[in-house]
């Protein structure tokens, strides 16, 4: 009898996180994106505490029925993007996998998946990401300019800032592939800590991410980036194309993870000093916001790596 208690309870349970998800997935398409970065998450929770095969037919089921309700795009969109991540952070979760190993394998899988989908949709559509990208930053570009225009400005100063504006948004073209991997990163680390949270409150502990101020970067890092250059450098020979976008981005991701590493050190003297949770997080993003994050950030995030700020091996140790 309890276990048919408990099959009714987890086949409610499952019912209701499917009609719950198709409405968050349409609120998401049409009225606010970013909440679908958290899409994953109640399937992930649904597939780790019932099984995986659940966690997969659920995802599935709310996929098929947004494309019905929708169209047929924001169906492929839902079920190619997030079935993968889902997929991998659950069997993480049920071979109790390092919290490193999982966040690592789920932000590569999100980017393949990423890439994979945006083939697809270039396929089937004709319309290409970066095509329609250019298009935007053309018309910003072109409203900047009639705003500039009736402020009164000189043609010199006027052809001065357009140079500007040019630069900066082929600079934002460039960077994306980093830009993709750092969002697959967040989405990654969201949806593991998200479920960790839902799976602990109905009683599955699963191993938790380190706190935000014991972040640290592998003792490799600096040996892997090396590595990485001398790579690099080597393209150089071979003529290959693409090799200023890949510079450029690796360079971004590098000064991306020292800032990481930066902003852990800056949240680990904040609580040295008792800072409470909301004020560490608004200093930290106001931080973010304000400070240069490839100078002063990443230069903390560098000088932990090579002296070890925290004493955080000695810790270990």
């Amino acid at each position: 009898m309890n276990d048919d208690n408990k099959l009714d309870n987890n086949m409610m349970e499952a019912v209701g996180i499917i009609i719950f998800m198709i409405m968050y997935a349409l609120l998401g398409m049409y009225s606010f994106p970013f909440i679908l970065f958290f899409f994953p998450t109640p399937f992930i929770y649904l597939g780790t505490k019932t099984g995986a095969i659940h966690g997969i037919i659920g995802i599935t089921i709310v996929s098929i029925l947004v494309g019905l309700i929708a169209d047929i795009y924001s169906g492929i969109f839902l079920f190619e993007l997030f079935m993968p991540i889902t997929t991998v952070i659950i069997f993480e979760f049920k071979n109790r996998k390092r919290p490193s190993e999982i966040l690592l394998y789920s932000t590569v899988i999100f980017f393949v998946s990423s890439l994979l989908l945006y083939g697809l949709m270039q396929d089937v559509t004709g319309v290409s990401l970066i095509s329609q990208m250019e298009e935007i930053f053309n018309q910003i570009l072109n409203t900047n300019m009639d705003l500039l225009r009736e402020s009164g400005l000189t043609n010199y100063e006027m052809l001065k800032a357009k140079n500007l504006l040019e630069t900066g948004y082929s600079y934002i073209l460039s960077i994306f592939p980093s830009i993709l991997i750092m969002i697959s990163m967040f989405i990654a680390y969201s949806n593991y800590y998200l479920s960790v949270l839902a799976l602990r409150k109905s009683g599955i502990g699963i191993v938790t991410i380190p706190r935000f101020s014991k972040f640290k970067l592998p003792n490799n890092i600096i040996p892997g980036i090396i590595i990485m250059f001398l790579g690099v450098y080597l393209m150089k020979g071979f003529d290959l194309l693409y090799y200023d976008s890949v510079v450029i981005n690796l360079v971004v991701l590098i000064l991306f993870m020292f800032s990481i590493q930066g902003l852990s050190v800056i949240d680990f003297i904040m609580l040295k000093f008792k800072f409470g949770l909301f004020l560490r997080i608004i200093l930290i993003m106001l931080i973010t916001v304000f400070v240069p994050a490839g100078t002063i950030i990443a230069l903390i995030g560098f000088g932990d790596v090579l002296f070890d700020f925290r004493k955080l091996k000695r810790l270990k140790s």
